[in-house]
């Protein structure tokens, strides 16, 4: 039979052990405590940066679903090294699906203009969100991705 002292000692034992966690939590030193004993922290993503992060994968797949709707259109364009980019670059985020927002123009010259927008608009919405980005890991796929959609946008130009 446990006597109340013991009973006592070890509620006082645990919650001074989950004052310790919680204020280790609080404080960000939990992972250094951790580290500290041998353990491997995990941390756990921001919110933010994977917010920002599932926005880049769903436009990237619009742009993804937008340049194949062309290419169907259009098969005459040789859009091939651009959507291989963007499949890349949908990797890189992990992916993501979406259908083309609208169907592309008939004329194939409206139809290259139409996507050199985009990737451009998307260039500079990816260079916004690495510059916001908390994780170096996050700001580096976004600034490729930003990179990456301007090559587009190039090859697009050269096209028309």
């Amino acid at each position: 039979m446990m006597t109340r002292r013991v009973l006592i000692g070890t509620g006082t034992a645990v919650a001074v052990g989950a004052g310790l966690l919680v204020a280790g939590e609080r404080t960000g030193r939990l992972d250094d405590v951790a580290d500290a004993v041998g353990l491997d922290p995990k941390p756990l993503p921001d919110p933010d940066d994977t917010r920002v992060l599932r926005r880049a994968a769903t436009s990237t797949a619009g742009l993804l679903a937008a340049v194949e709707a062309t290419v169907a259109t259009h098969p005459s364009l040789d859009l091939v090294p651009v959507a291989r980019t963007v499949r890349e670059q949908l990797a890189a985020m992990g992916g993501a699906t979406a259908s083309p927002s609208t169907a592309p123009p008939a004329d194939a010259r409206a139809a290259l203009r139409a996507l050199d927008t985009a990737f451009g608009e998307a260039a500079e919405a990816r260079a916004r969100d690495a510059r916001s980005a908390g994780s170096a890991a996050l700001v580096r796929v976004l600034a490729s991705a930003s990179a990456g959609h301007a090559q587009a946008q190039r090859i697009i130009g050269e096209l028309r």
